[in-house]
């Protein structure tokens, strides 16, 4: 094997392990509610990168969508999803009066917005949901092994992908046994 392709190998595996560490950090809660409903509270505070910050701030609207799936662990195939919430969370930089619009979008319907002169408040409010409720088709199982699983995905993107394919800007996931 010569030295170019072993240093061109090189260089795309220390390229993906750096895109791997980049992904934000997603911090999930799953709550059972009295009635057996599973809701997932969620944050992502390392979302607001410094590249996203200069996107918002130059007036371009970006979107944090965030897809939230119930799972069941499988042992010989693929984890069943038993339902699935998209969260969005639209923030635009209004340059003439210097103010944040945010608004948050669950599963297309807008449930929320507001406008902030912070950009403190401003990340806290995209990237921070509370109690999202995920739709099951089927009632959980008691003593039954789960996760919620939130995946982000940061439009527009900043950089150009080395993989071809899409990857999640960040992720989560939280295991928990359903008793009720």
């Amino acid at each position: 094997m010569s030295v170019p392709r072993v240093l061109a190998g090189t260089v795309v595996c220390v390229a993906l392990a750096a895109a791997v560490l980049l992904a934000a950090d997603l911090k999930v809660t799953p709550v059972i509610t009295p009635d057996g409903k599973v809701v997932a509270s969620f944050t992502a505070p390392s979302a607001m990168t410094s590249d996203t910050r200069e996107v918002v701030r130059s007036a371009v609207p970006v979107t944090f969508a965030f897809s939230v799936e119930l799972k069941r662990p499988a042992t010989l195939w693929f984890d069943k999803t038993l339902g699935a919430a998209t969260v969005q969370a639209k923030v635009k930089f209004d340059t003439l009066e210097g103010r944040y619009l945010v608004s948050k979008q669950l599963n297309d319907h807008v449930i929320w917005s507001d406008q902030t002169d912070s950009e403190d408040q401003m990340r806290a409010w995209i990237t921070q949901f509370d109690r999202i409720p995920i739709e099951t088709r089927d009632p959980l199982e008691q003593n039954g092994e789960y996760y919620v699983q939130v995946k982000l995905h940061v439009s527009p993107r900043q950089h150009f992908p080395l993989w071809p394919f899409g990857r999640d800007d960040g992720s989560g996931r939280a295991d928990f046994t359903f008793i009720h």
